[in-house]
């Protein structure tokens, strides 16, 4: 597969994609004979993997761990499932932190004018 075509399947611009494989996340691309890089199939799990995991918060050297777990079959990753755990209890805890200056923000509006629609 082109870079092209990662490009248009995954989304990420291949100035990224190839970001991601200088820094190690992507293992580099082998060479057709032509001088174009070929990537396997497999490249798009990983990218899609790097995207959500950024999406949700994790650095990318929280993500460069967990992607040794991504090859077929995917192998159960203690570590990441505990990380996914430990994001999304902060996740859980934000959104109580919000509701809650919400709930302020709204005492101040119905304090001092009408509550927005």
């Amino acid at each position: 597969m082109l870079i092209a075509e990662v490009e248009r399947l995954s989304g990420l611009s291949r100035d990224t994609i190839r970001y991601y494989e200088r820094i190690g996340l992507l293992a580099p691309a082998p060479r057709a004979s032509n001088g174009y890089r070929a990537y396997e199939p497999h490249t798009l799990v990983v990218l899609s993997f790097i995207r959500s995991a950024q999406q949700i918060g994790f650095s990318l050297d929280q993500v460069r761990a967990a992607l040794p777990h991504l090859r077929h079959p995917p192998q159960r990753c203690e570590d990441l499932l505990t990380a996914l755990r430990l994001k999304r209890e902060d996740i859980v805890q934000q959104i109580a932190s919000e509701q809650v200056r919400l709930q302020q923000v709204d005492k101040l509006l119905a304090r001092w004018g009408p509550l927005p629609q």
